[in-house]
């Protein structure tokens, strides 16, 4: 199978590639010198050289190698070229990766193999399947061409990040800006009004095919607004302009259309470009009117002790969404965006609400990533939502988890872990407001599935069951998330979207959540003075730290201690000889850390636990 036309330079490096597309199923062949040991590993290089993420600078090879190591297995594209086969190429082969990149990069050249995509249509559950709506579309992409996305990713985030140029509401895809900030945001907002007894009305707006939807000319225009400019911006417009896509199904694939508009789907780079497409989406919003956005989910509140001056703002702002949408060619259903009153005091009338001469549905309940916000009981709505959802995955578990078959109890102990218990940590910052009464239900959904996994009768005591399966208490896990949570906000410094230097500490939370924050370091004897804050974002440099994250040869509890010490050894004088070593196992407790350190170059050996640590 012959390697696409343009995809590489002519060199030595170009004839390696080609034979890819054979070592890809038969294996690769084996370096001189690899640029990564046998084992997958994650460098982190870490610097306080600013400039070193540059819009303007050259590609250099620390990026391409953080961009190959950081890259997941996933199903490649059309070249059938997975991400583990570069990740054992030599020292050699990537400089000349290198090398093609600064060439696309000074060129502005995008090869065509890396714009064109596989469409793969997978069915949605429950859906009427003979409807070309009811699947959703997976893209696959050249493995390659998402190795350059990460270095354009890298250089975009850390400029808009240093230079604060997307504002504190939009969250998605940017350091420390998740989902909990989004609908915590919201949570605070409710709070507030009840406490001082206002009205609050919210709107959730949904956007038709929201990436496939983007006006590239006018998301260059606004990267150019944001400060990306030079060759990077030529670049993205080259990367976005004429790409191209087949259909696979089953063993068929389509004709090659062209695609004029709309963000990639595949692509590393289209989530970032999407956060700077909605950075100017506040300029919509009439004074006293708040936001929040995470990709393309948008809500629009709006708190005053008036109704009637709500309504205004609220109806101001639904016209200038319509005009800013029309201006950037954007469409947002009216029959699937919502509005719902979310204050504890009685409307005598629902306002009408219009979003292009269409009124906007009232609800009793609003659903904003995946939280219903509700006028009355809000926690209660929060657990009642978890709690189903757990019940049925409850019973899904019951069907798989037998005595003499079936999948292993570690197995069911992680299923329970990562599929059922997870529901509540999602929303950690809000189900931390839990009663105790709340917080008992929860736990019972816990000791409920352990119990199927572990195959024990239901007059087992709870102490007992947790001891066995060798887990945290839920309520308890979900506190500590979420003290987790806020004191990484806290480290993110003016960079959180809830910093307010006006509070303290220094991030806007809502009175029970601040207490228990004050509490927290009042235990810990320290103050939040002392917390680090967070550089704007990680620089990489070559020769600083490495990070492994896979298992070693000696890492197998199978293994008699004779040879457990013998591997050990044997790896540290073949690949770790001048490294000092620093070894934890902070992910495997939740009850205390610990830690050792080894050295050839100084001759010293350290152990020894951190109690009540466990990694963020």
């Amino acid at each position: 199978m012959p390697i696409p036309r343009g995809c590489l330079p002519k060199s030595d490096f170009s004839r390696d590639f080609q034979s890819a597309h054979h070592t890809a199923f038969f294996g690769p062949p084996e370096p001189e010198t690899s640029f990564q040991t046998p084992h997958p590993i994650l460098s982190a290089r870490l610097s306080s050289n600013i400039s070193f993420y540059s819009l303007l600078q050259g590609v250099d090879e620390v990026e391409v190698r953080q961009a190959i190591q950081k890259a997941r297995n996933s199903t490649p594209g059309a070249d059938g070229i997975s991400a583990n086969w570069f990740k054992k190429l030599s020292i050699k082969d990537l400089t000349s990766i290198t090398s093609f990149f600064q060439e696309v990069f000074s060129t502005s050249y995008i090869p065509e193999e890396w714009k064109h995509s596989i469409i793969v249509p997978v069915p949605k559950p429950n859906k009427d399947k003979s409807k070309i709506n009811s699947c959703r579309p997976i893209a696959l992409t050249s493995v390659f061409s998402k190795f350059f996305e990460r270095i354009l990713i890298q250089r975009i985030t850390h400029h808009l990040l240093v230079g604060k140029k997307v504002p504190s509401s939009v969250n998605g895809f940017l350091p420390l800006r998740d989902n909990q900030l989004a609908v915590y945001k919201i949570h605070t907002a409710i709070t507030e009004a009840h406490t001082h007894k206002k009205y609050l009305l919210g709107i959730s707006l949904d956007i038709k095919s929201a990436y496939d939807s983007v006006y590239i000319d006018g998301l260059i225009l606004k990267c150019l607004r944001l400060g990306i400019k030079g060759n990077i911006i030529k670049v993205l417009h080259s990367f976005l302009q004429n790409r191209t896509i087949q259909v696979r199904w089953r063993n068929s694939l389509s004709k090659t259309k062209n695609v004029q508009k709309g963000l990639p789907q595949g692509s590393v780079v289209s989530p970032i470009l999407f956060v700077c497409f909605l950075s100017d989406f506040f300029e919509t919003l009439d004074v006293g009117v708040e936001y929040s956005i995470f990709a393309d989910d948008i809500f629009i509140f709006c708190a005053h002790t008036s109704l009637d001056y709500i309504s205004k703002k609220l109806q101001n702002t639904m016209e200038n969404v319509y005009k800013w949408c029309t201006y950037w060619k954007l469409d947002i259903s009216p029959e699937k965006s919502f509005i719902a009153d979310l204050s504890k005091k009685k409307l005598q009338s629902f306002p009408r609400i219009t979003y292009a001469g269409f009124p906007l549905p009232w609800t009793q309940t609003i659903k904003y990533l995946g939280i219903n916000f509700s006028k009355i009981n809000q926690n209660g709505v929060i657990l009642k939502n978890i709690r189903s959802k757990a019940l049925r995955k409850i019973n899904a578990l019951k069907s798989i988890a037998y005595k003499n078959y079936g999948p292993r109890t570690k197995d069911l102990i992680n299923i329970v872990n990562n599929s059922i218990c997870s529901l509540f940590y999602y929303s950690c910052s809000l189900t931390n407001n839990f009663s105790e009464t709340q917080y008992k239900a929860c736990n019972s959904i816990q000791t409920m599935a352990l119990r199927v996994a572990l195959g024990l009768p239901k007059w087992t005591p709870n102490i007992v069951l947790m001891k066995i399966a060798g887990q945290e208490v839920l309520s308890e896990k979900i506190k500590r998330l979420a003290a987790q949570s806020f004191i990484r906000q806290l480290a993110n410094g003016t960079q959180s979207p809830i910093y307010d230097q006006n509070c303290k500490p220094s991030i806007k939370l809502i009175k029970k959540d601040e207490v228990f924050i004050v509490n927290l370091f009042a235990d810990l004897d320290t103050s939040t003075d002392h917390v680090i804050t967070f550089p704007d974002t990680l620089f990489f440099r070559n020769n600083f730290c490495e990070i492994h994250l896979s298992d070693f040869s000696f890492q197998n509890k199978a293994h008699p201690v004779f040879l457990i010490k013998d591997l050990f050894e044997e790896v540290v004088s073949k690949e770790f000889y001048d490294y000092h070593i620093i070894a934890t196992d902070a992910s495997k407790s939740h009850s205390f850390t610990s830690i050792a350190g080894v050295s050839n170059l100084h001759f010293f050996v350290y152990s020894g636990s951190l109690g009540n640590l466990s990694s963020p």
